[in-house]
């Protein structure tokens, strides 16, 4: 029942002319149709020397795999571009021998989004994420996988923030 249902809505909304929602579970109107993003840079220097080329391309991968947009060089109907504005490692978890019980890398990167459609979605946002991790291990073991589920976090967040708009 509850699939005919769905269907019956689909089949309304495709005939109104009402795709503000679509199965991929973005809200882009249909008047967006392209997207471009712009090299994030890395302005604290730490981490890893590819860090701002993942993310740039993880985001270009999240729209294309989970919108129908068309990613362009420049003027895209919907703009992104940033930098990477923080990359930390600091102590939690105090085991009372004045000696962390896990450590924790944090990435924060700062996003600059504008919608060419729809001006008032446009935002300038910090996103941060974090991971933690055994201090016995030394950062250079765990960083590039630390980095890599971070990276996917925040591009999760943006792509929501933007795309989704959740």
């Amino acid at each position: 029942m509850s699939v005919a249902l769905l269907l019956t809505v689909a089949i309304v909304a495709n005939s109104c002319k009402v795709k503000l929602l679509s199965f991929q579970g973005t809200s882009l109107p249909e008047s967006v149709q392209t997207v471009s993003i712009q090299n994030f840079y890395n302005e604290v220097g730490n981490g890893p020397a590819n860090m701002s080329i993942q993310l740039t391309e993880l985001l270009k991968e999240y729209f294309l795999r989970n919108t129908r947009l068309s990613l362009v060089q420049v003027n895209g109907d919907i703009q992104l571009e940033g930098s990477i504005v923080g990359y930390e490692v600091t102590p939690v978890a105090p085991t009372g021998d004045q000696i962390a019980g896990l450590q924790r890398l944090t990435i924060n990167v700062k996003t600059q989004y504008y919608n060419t459609q729809v001006e008032d979605k446009d935002f300038d946002k910090n996103f941060s994420q974090f991971e933690d991790f055994n201090p016995n291990q030394n950062l250079a073991e765990v960083e590039e996988e630390l980095v890599n589920i971070i990276l996917e976090r925040i591009v999760f967040d943006i792509f929501n923030d933007t795309a989704a708009d959740w």
